[in-house]
């Protein structure tokens, strides 16, 4: 454990050069109406939705009167980690349990993802709260763990009282009152506080005595011992570093005056002890950075070998002689301070933390306004696919692969993808990817009003999204039919969503995987926490569930709302919501928005607005019938969760999800072909995951960049 010292330099030496970034805002729609078109944007559910309606995302992507007719890999703007990504990636360089980013401001969503780069934005809060945690992250790093535990023992007649006197040896307190000393703790950590006193005693009751820290008691004593019998009373604390003020109080002073006694307390000594927490061996963050002595293996090559190893991870590449002449001149500035190379290698640490180069995926053009597409350099590649797979930077195979320059070989890169696949660390497509294209992130901010579901609580909603989670995991990573995303009638259970469900048999607290059987639930889109986001507190919303599926099923963007439509859809007494949505799509300023996503909300209608089976709507039989956008009539829900999955757009649009949040950007007119080859490619190969993942990550789009004539 160790203190952060703040020096005169300090600040002068963290100038930070940021690096610009496209601002984007999202807007809040929370009628029953789509959102507005563009590429930053939050949906009707309160998360975010994909944008521009068409055949791209952005139609500026990959603009076809750019760079003529040929390749084009589309153009990446410089990507800034996000919340989750600044927390993994500093926990795999550190092997920190700190979660600084989470202190940061929230991310911006665009076409579904927070990890959209023309919309993560760097406000001046955030440059400071960046400097902030990588000086909280280095102090933990490098902390030299104690040794052994300080000891301050005062006697107590040295000590500082408010009463009584010195008796022999001892201080007798004869009156209430304390006798106290200030301590400077130099670490938080545990503490063994004790006295050694005994009592004169008077009276019914024992001599009371507190032990006291910055005048709160932390303990309290009835102390029988007597002279000739003194003993120790003791406390173990939490303290934090800093000066702190100890004391041995008395509180019950009495003279029995017909026997002629005094109750007194008499204190030989008070002492304080610790930390006595300390932790075993090395602190493994230092030693992880600490590659080598310098002390042993001299100072100048060794603090040199340290800074380039540390640097080249954080940054993701390697580090260039300039730059690492420009970090060893914090130590240099410290020396010549009068500070050691200690001081000055933390703050050299922290510069790497703060530098454009960790916080942002830097990706370099040789010739930045040339059009000509180019591989990106092994270094890049492998960021763009841990990111992709693991929401973080790359581990040390990835790195081998990189400095081997063979990350560019597709049999090399299939291999790596493959691997990253089966880590652990690929839970995170669960958190990011599937947690915002399915909308699982949406649950925890679900509302409901419990007058009318008074079963909606706290319990039902984290039941609703591990039973999603869980769903998620095991078809992810059992690499599983992406038809079966829709189709599956397998699911995970505790007692609350059991009954829920209408599933028979016995169930507890622990989920149970389940089969539906004949019940009708299948794949996501009838699972409980997805049909409560796609609802309004009161009611089922059909545009809502219709625009979803539209919109993250097929990947078709219905067109905004005319400028002054009234778009809110309350329930009316005596009709279904279907009845209610009919008529206003009759105005003409309606259709267009209503045709195609009415329908596909109106199949989900025996859905209520906790996701549980209902038959009738206001007391009113449901008519779930309706058309897919192509024509295609079902009779109920399931029955549409069937042809959708048969549509050839679904695919496709899986593999569009795919693309957008492997890439973090739009799919433009010129990734067309690219798209198709990546959707005929996986849907020839079972329509596993793994194998989308494999196509995209060896096509152009992803192994490539070019530059930007607006540079």
């Amino acid at each position: 454990m160790t203190r952060q010292t703040h020096r005169p330099w300090f600040g002068a030496a963290l100038g930070l050069v940021w690096l610009a970034a496209c601002p984007g805002s999202p807007t809040a729609n929370d009628t029953d109406e789509p959102a507005t078109a563009g590429n930053t944007m939050t949906s009707p559910t309160g998360g975010p939705t994909e944008g521009t309606a068409g055949e791209t995302d952005d139609p500026t992507a990959g603009d076809p009167t750019e760079g003529g007719d040929e390749a084009d890999p589309g153009r990446v703007t410089v990507h800034r980690l996000n919340r989750t990504e600044y927390n993994n990636t500093v926990k795999d360089l550190l092997g920190t349990a700190q979660r600084p980013a989470d202190s940061f401001p929230a991310d911006d969503f665009g076409l579904g993802f927070d990890n959209i780069s023309d919309v993560l934005s760097t406000s001046p809060l955030q440059a400071e709260l960046y400097e902030r945690a990588a000086e909280g992250l280095i102090l933990e790093a490098m902390e030299i763990p104690i040794t052994d535990p300080g000891t301050w023992q005062i006697e107590a007649e040295d000590a500082l009282a408010s009463g009584g006197g010195a008796a022999g040896d001892a201080w007798n307190l004869n009156i209430n009152g304390e006798v106290y000393q200030t301590i400077e703790l130099p670490y938080d950590g545990q503490y063994k506080f004790s006295a050694r006193v005994w009592g004169q005693q008077a009276g019914p009751d024992l001599p009371h005595m507190n032990l006291t820290v910055d005048g709160a008691p932390v303990a309290m004593f009835d102390v029988e011992a007597v002279k000739n019998g003194a003993q120790v009373y003791e406390i173990t604390i939490d303290a934090t570093a800093g000066v702190h003020k100890f004391a041995v109080e008395f509180t019950n002073d009495y003279y029995d005056e017909p026997n002629m006694a005094d109750r007194n307390l008499l204190v030989d000594w008070f002492k304080v002890e610790g930390p006595i927490d300390l932790p075993d061996g090395d602190n493994p963050l230092r030693t992880r950075i600490m590659v080598c002595d310098p002390n042993v293996d001299g100072e100048e090559v060794c603090l040199r070998e340290i800074l380039t190893k540390f640097t080249e991870r954080a940054w993701r590449r390697p580090v260039t002689g300039a730059e690492l002449d420009a970090l060893m001149k914090f130590i240099a500035d410290a020396k010549g301070a009068g500070d050691t190379w200690e001081s000055g290698l933390r703050v050299a640490l922290q510069a790497v933390l703060v530098s454009p180069y960790f916080i942002y995926r830097v990706e370099l053009d040789p010739a930045p306004t040339d059009l000509t597409p180019h591989p990106l350099s092994d270094y890049e590649l492998a960021s763009r696919l841990s990111y992709f797979l693991w929401s973080s930077m790359p581990d040390d195979e990835l790195f081998a692969a990189a400095a081997a320059g063979t990350l560019q070989d597709p049999e090399v890169l299939e291999t790596q993808a493959r691997r990253m696949l089966a880590d652990d660390r690929a839970r995170a497509l669960i958190d990011n990817f599937a947690g915002q294209w399915w909308l699982i992130r949406n649950i925890a901010v679900a509302f409901k009003d419990v007058a009318l579901f008074p079963q909606w609580n706290d319990a039902m909603r984290e039941s609703m999204r591990t039973e999603m989670r869980l769903f998620a995991e095991a078809f992810f990573s059992e690499d599983r039919d992406m038809l079966e995303m829709l189709t599956a009638t397998d699911t995970f259970v505790d007692a609350t969503l059991a009954q829920h469900y209408g599933i028979e048999g016995q169930f507890g607290a622990e989920f149970t995987p389940v089969d539906f059987g004949e019940l009708p639930f299948q794949g996501i889109l009838n699972k409980a926490g997805l049909m409560t986001v796609l609802s309004h507190a009161d009611h089922t919303s059909p545009v809502k569930r219709g625009k979803w599926v539209l919109e993250s099923l097929l990947c078709q963007v219905p067109p905004p709302p005319p400028p002054g439509v009234d778009t809110k859809l309350n329930p009316v007494e005596g009709k279904t919501q279907r009845e209610i949505l009919e008529a206003h799509r009759e105005k003409p300023e309606c259709i267009s928005c209503h045709v195609t996503m009415d329908p596909l909300g109106f199949g989900l209608e025996h859905y209520d607005p906790l996701g549980a089976w209902r038959d009738l709507d206001n007391g009113l039989p449901i008519d779930a019938s309706g058309t897919l956008p192509n024509g295609k009539p079902f009779a109920d829900g399931l029955e549409m969760q069937t042809l959708i999955a048969a549509e050839p757009d679904f695919l496709r649009c899986v593999a569009r999800k795919t693309f957008i949040y492997a890439l973090g950007r739009a799919v433009g007119l010129k990734d067309i072909p690219y798209l198709d080859d990546v959707t005929e490619t996986f849907s020839a190969n079972d329509r596993r995951f793994s194998d989308l993942v494999v196509s995209l990550v060896t096509s152009e789009p992803f192994r490539m960049r070019r530059g930007d004539p607006a540079m």
